[in-house]
């Protein structure tokens, strides 16, 4: 038997050893409890809590389903670092970046989709483990959607050299990685340590979050300031690039950099933003299909990083991989030039030094 209490907001609270439990007010009623009906028994009876089984809406698409289309976005994201890992010419920093982030987001994505097809909880250390990668590797994506970001606004502010080094990726890789692991690991401390406090109670009762609440405090919240930081840079980018003058080579290429920007929070933040407001409301068909699109991030990931970036396509048609297709392929490269050319070889200006034309 549980000791439990209700709240200033009329929210029972169950407090159990590991974990600290809310319950909605209409799921509960409060009460005197006794096994005997003498008046003596009725006088000592004990407080009680009745928890109603509430009835769960009918699932408009079952989890499993979700489950087996996160796997499909696993298979492109995972193509999708091949290929990059493949192509020396494209594994620059921004290259590399973008490797890790499809990395980190198809091993969430496969975590997750195990969770759900696999819901058996008799080893809670297994069940534990898979909860936290998962939330790592999620939390890990963001951050490197963050440094790709940063990235981009710092190639807007100086000339636009490209790097095919580590010594620069190696401090954003510390920066992603390892922001993720430190906040990963303060989220295991507060789990597993004693006390009442609210825990995420991953690995104590389930293998996830224990309601939306916790996935709120813990996860949540970090992708808003992340999402957050990200729009803010996409601002600033884009007033950094009308605001100022540049040769007509120099702007073309940076309105390269600028779509970059453009495609890489469309893809990446708005689906999660999405994500965020459907666990907070009712369920309909509409977060249903918003729902798909999040997790069939991988394929638009693909189609975005590969199937139309010119460099990629000819990168790949070099090296004989699209034989098959080339005669099509190069009808449409020949329809437009490669925006990426223009980065390789124009004289680049400085962001804060305007072209005077004489």
């Amino acid at each position: 038997m549980y000791k439990f209490s209700v709240n200033d907001e009329k929210y029972l609270v169950i407090s159990m050893p590991n974990f600290q439990s809310e319950l909605d007010p209409e799921t509960f009623c409060v009460g005197n409890y006794s096994l005997s009906t003498n008046t003596t028994s009725l006088l000592n009876a004990r407080k009680a809590a009745i928890i109603c089984e509430v009835e769960e809406e009918n699932a408009i698409v079952d989890q499993s389903v979700l489950a087996y289309c996160m796997l499909v976005s696993v298979v492109f994201l995972t193509l999708t670092s091949i290929i990059y890992i493949a192509l020396p010419e494209i594994r620059d920093l921004n290259g590399k970046s973008i490797i890790c982030f499809c990395v980190s987001l198809a091993l969430g994505l496969l975590c997750l989709a195990i969770m759900n097809l696999i819901s058996s909880y008799s080893d809670m250390n297994l069940c534990a483990t898979r909860g936290f990668l998962t939330y790592y590797f999620f939390i890990a994506s963001f951050f490197w959607t963050n440094a790709i970001s940063i990235q981009i606004l710092r190639s807007m502010r100086r000339p636009l050299t490209v790097d095919y080094g580590w010594k620069e990726f190696v401090w954003y890789a510390l920066y992603a990685w390892g922001a993720s692991a430190a906040i990963t690991t303060a989220m295991a401390i507060v789990n597993f340590i004693p006390g009442n406090h609210q825990k995420p109670g991953i690995g104590l009762n389930h293998c996830w979050f224990f309601d939306k609440k916790q996935q709120w405090y813990y996860m949540y919240s970090v992708m808003t300031i992340l999402i957050s930081a990200n729009i803010c840079i996409f601002v600033y980018t884009s007033v950094l690039l009308w605001r100022h003058s540049f040769a007509s080579t120099h702007l073309k290429a940076l309105k390269y950099k600028f779509m970059m920007t453009v495609r890489l929070f469309i893809i990446m933040g708005v689906p999660w933003i999405f994500e965020m407001i459907s666990s907070i409301s009712n369920k309909s068909i509409i977060w249903v299909i918003l729902d798909f699109v999040n997790v069939l991030q991988g394929p638009l990931i693909f189609l975005v990083l590969v199937v139309l970036r010119r460099r990629v396509v000819k990168a790949l048609l070099r090296r004989g991989a699209l034989d098959c297709l080339a005669p099509h392929i190069e009808r449409h490269l020949a329809l437009a030039d490669d925006d990426e050319d223009v980065i390789q070889h124009t004289m680049d200006v400085p962001m804060d030094e305007k072209v005077t034309i004489t």
